[in-house]
């Protein structure tokens, strides 16, 4: 049996024994790019992930990174292609450090723990537009916080990224970012966290600038973002930590 085949037998068992994950969480990998939206959006909303004891109200600013599913690890992007835009919390509340337990793809069952610190990020499901409709969002697609990880040692392993135009090998380095689903409400509309354990761990990547041009839009409207760089992978992964 393969070390994939393992970890994702693990992850398996783990969302059947305790219902963290539904089956069909809507995505495993996504490719993150910074970039420069044409429109900057500063606006505050109420958050509150696992990790918060109360709503918090969070001011955001961007967007300025920009994911979409991608296949890795002889695994293909899921159906239909999530899409999320990444908006900087400004200002928010220093955050004392915690350990968390996170099993995931890359690291396996032998190394579950990570430390993290404040968050840094609000991950904003989106679409994307080129001709016509914009495509589907994901059923389950969720709101995210991305929380900082510090002293966390890199893995430094080559992986294939694959996409529409085919595949690239990558080297992945250590983690940089713990995404956990959190809770929204935005004016009069709630957006709950639909798969709580379900994680996603952003590794760093060897660079790779870009010149990419395209519009999409979420909960903040329509805007045009221009990608300058590839330089994080999200992966997969479940919260073990209650």
């Amino acid at each position: 049996m393969s070390a994939l085949a393992r970890i994702s037998g693990c992850l398996i068992a783990v969302m059947t024994a305790g219902s963290i994950i539904h089956a069909h969480t809507p995505v495993e990998f996504l490719e993150v790019s910074a970039g420069k939206p044409a429109s900057l959006v500063e606006h505050t909303v109420t958050l509150q992930s696992a990790f918060d004891e109360a709503k918090v109200e969070t001011m955001l600013s961007g967007p300025h990174h920009f994911s979409q599913a991608v296949g890795c690890l002889d695994r293909p992007a899921k159906e239909p292609i999530a899409y999320l835009n990444w908006y900087q919390i400004v200002g928010g509340k220093k955050e004392a450090t915690r350990r968390v337990s996170v099993l995931d793809f890359m690291r396996g069952a032998d190394n579950t723990e990570l430390t993290i610190e404040s968050a840094e990020y609000l991950l904003s499901p989106a679409q994307r537009i080129t001709t016509g409709a914009p495509s589907d969002i994901p059923e389950g697609l969720d709101y995210y916080k991305a929380y900082k990880i510090v002293d966390a040692a890199a893995l430094n392993r080559t992986v294939e990224v694959t996409d529409s135009a085919g595949g690239t090998k990558r080297q992945l380095g250590k983690p940089l970012l713990l995404c956990v689903p959190t809770k929204e409400w935005h004016h009069d509309e709630f957006f709950d966290a639909s798969h709580d354990r379900a994680c996603l761990v952003v590794y760093g990547l060897d660079t790779r600038e870009q010149q990419q041009k395209f519009s999409t839009i979420d909960q903040f409207g329509l805007n045009q973002l221009q990608a300058t760089k590839s330089q994080w992978l999200c992966v997969r992964g479940s919260l073990l930590t209650k």
